[in-house]
């Protein structure tokens, strides 16, 4: 078993003393591991959270829209069996053409409304994925120093003592 100061099964480190890299501690590592792992996770959470969100409000609406249009459609058809002159089938007809117009541009500009809140909120997910992609490089980067601080002592006292066996 690893531990703070041996290194696990799979580090062939010794196989090449004179390796440039020393080996690294893997608990240096792991708390930093952990909480940036915690923040990227929460993350694509939030963004699958907004998309599903979104999509279920755009289904919703556009549902109650179908169904509200399809009563409008039974409506005219209703109005145009009682008309009896032509000019009062067209003045329906006009009516309600005008009004399926109005309506439809009123549900794409909803769904579309809808689209841009969903955008901007996981743009701003994404904003937040990208600075923990920073913040990781930079604490690696602080753990990978410390490893190295952890290794120097180590590796002097072993120059040490194979120069005292000459």
């Amino acid at each position: 078993m690893a531990t703070k100061r041996n290194a696990g099964a799979f580090d062939f480190g010794f196989t090449m003393p004179e390796w440039p890299m020393p080996t690294f501690s893997n608990w240096a590592f792991a708390e930093r591991e952990d909480r940036i792992e915690a923040k990227a996770v929460a993350s694509f959470q939030k963004m699958g959270k907004t998309v599903l969100t979104h999509a279920e409000q755009a289904f919703d609406d556009h549902m109650e829209f179908v169904s509200h249009r399809l009563h409008e459609d039974f409506e005219c058809a209703k109005s145009l069996s009682q008309c009896t002159m032509p000019e009062e089938s067209m003045a329906t007809l006009q009516s309600f053409y005008t009004r399926m117009a109005t309506e439809y541009q009123e549900h794409f500009e909803k769904q579309a409304a809808l689209f841009r809140d969903s955008f901007s909120e996981n743009a701003a997910a994404v904003e937040e994925l990208n600075e923990t992609a920073l913040e990781s490089v930079n604490e690696l980067s602080k753990a990978a120093e410390e490893s190295l601080e952890e290794v120097k002592p180590a590796k002097t006292f072993a120059k040490r003592k194979t120069a005292s066996k000459t």
